[in-house]
């Protein structure tokens, strides 16, 4: 009987609480071209990830013993998830934004239940089918459309971003499942490698005239700086501790709560005013999520267990 640390298992929640704040401090972000936000919160993160694996001393062996193909999957993965969500919040609506991208979870159980030597049950699929009624209530919201309407920023390719970050999210946490004995120090050369990307893309695209513009309002580098630390530095490590030490299936349920938590950030702390539809698709889609995870197949957890980068 596998033991499991009540500890660890709290931890681990630690990084699914840091996560469903990630759309909060994206909003507050929001002057930072989608590209150099991405460069700037990774390259804090990266700098976290060094000074904690050099004072550990575990940088050479974390070097030697993480094959090229985890870096390239961890590094990409990294870089167009986060790429897509920054986006997705700067041309959609963010509570909108923030519940579609939440559909991570979902995915995960619906991917997973059709891999090899798994098999999708009832309740995955009324999950699935709650969730989605969620998220078309939402878009079809009288005042998420209004709102559109007013703001030109806003457009069908934030919520096409959103939508893509759910799928990417999942694909890479189901896929790093071949991945599972690379050691977790592993991360700070996938945020390495999504740094590079980053900031060279921004220079090629976004950047005036090829030159890096880092003139922000203390409030945007406040914002960066509770990114980098939080969702995309700290909650790693809370989540590795987790998934090898605490309730794998426990932690899996509770990611379930992420879009909920998202959304009441996003209430209570923006001007973003929750509407009727807004508040329904949230239920439904947690709703659906909670359903879809009743009977999981046997090997389930591992799902979970590669989500745990």
């Amino acid at each position: 009987m596998t033991v499991h640390s009540p500890q660890a298992t709290l931890i681990g929640s630690i990084a699914i609480l840091l996560w469903s704040s990630l759309a909060l401090f994206t909003t507050q972000a929001n002057l930072v071209p989608p590209l150099l936000l991405l460069t700037v919160t990774f390259g804090v993160a990266s700098l976290l990830f060094f000074i904690v694996y050099l004072i550990k001393g575990e940088l050479k062996s974390s070097w030697s013993k993480t094959p090229t193909s985890a870096i390239a999957m961890g590094g990409l993965g990294f870089y167009f998830y986060h790429f897509c969500y920054f986006y997705a919040f700067q041309h959609a609506p963010p509570v909108e934004a923030g519940l579609i991208a939440y559909l991570w979870p979902l995915l995960i159980v619906l991917m997973a239940g059709m891999t090899k030597g798994n098999s999708l049950s009832w309740t995955h699929l009324v999950g699935a089918v709650i969730a989605f009624i969620g998220t078309g209530i939402m878009l079809q919201s009288r005042e998420s459309a209004s709102l559109i309407e007013t703001n030109t920023n806003y457009n069908w390719t934030g919520y096409a971003a959103a939508f893509a970050c759910a799928f990417i999210w999942s694909s890479y946490s189901v896929a790093n499942r071949r991945f599972q004995t690379v050691p977790s120090s592993a991360v700070l050369w996938y945020c390495l490698v999504t740094t590079l990307l980053a900031g060279a893309s921004h220079l090629m695209i976004e950047a005036e005239n090829g030159k890096l513009s880092l003139d922000f309002p203390a409030s945007t580098w406040i914002a960066i700086l509770g990114l980098g630390f939080g969702p995309v530095g700290i909650a790693f490590f809370c989540w590795d501790f987790g998934v090898k030490k605490g309730n794998l299936s426990l932690l899996g349920v509770l990611s379930y709560t992420a879009p909920a938590l998202s959304t009441a950030w996003l209430g209570l702390f923006t001007d973003a005013q929750l509407t009727t539809g807004q508040i329904i698709a949230c239920l439904l889609i947690t709703a659906g999520a909670l359903f879809a995870s009743l009977m999981p197949n046997k090997k389930m957890p591992s799902a979970y267990e590669a989500e745990g980068i």
